[in-house]
């Protein structure tokens, strides 16, 4: 199974989804704010990310937008995850997300979202 990118700002969100990835086979990479996703895309090819839409330094919807004008990211699935109340579903799709999980994170609904937008 390919790599996934995890983007969000808190330590413990990264390594409990890490180490749930690692379990069914992913390989995951993580980054702490907007622009340590940028530097991580110089470099990595990810299969997925998953991006939070609170980060310090950006807004994940409009980092979602952005990523959906590059070339390298266009088609790449994204899936927000957010512990906003009520969830921003609509404003994740109109920025093009490919799915959107509310935290805490269900790993079940995680393992069938990736599921449904990665190609095997």
């Amino acid at each position: 199974m390919g790599k996934v990118l995890i983007v969000d700002d808190e330590h413990l969100t990264i390594e409990m989804l890490s180490a749930f990835l690692s379990l069914i086979g992913h390989q995951t990479v993580g980054a702490y704010s907007g622009r340590q996703m940028w530097d991580k895309l110089a470099y990595e090819e990810p299969e997925a990310i998953l991006l939070d839409i609170m980060l310090p330094d950006a807004n994940g919807l409009e980092l979602c937008r952005d990523l959906r004008q590059r070339d390298q990211t266009r088609r790449l699935p994204i899936i927000m995850i957010s512990a906003y109340s009520p969830p921003l579903t609509k404003e994740a799709e109109a920025a093009g997300a490919s799915g959107y999980l509310v935290k805490p994170i269900n790993l079940e609904k995680l393992k069938s979202a990736l599921t449904q937008v990665t190609v095997r």
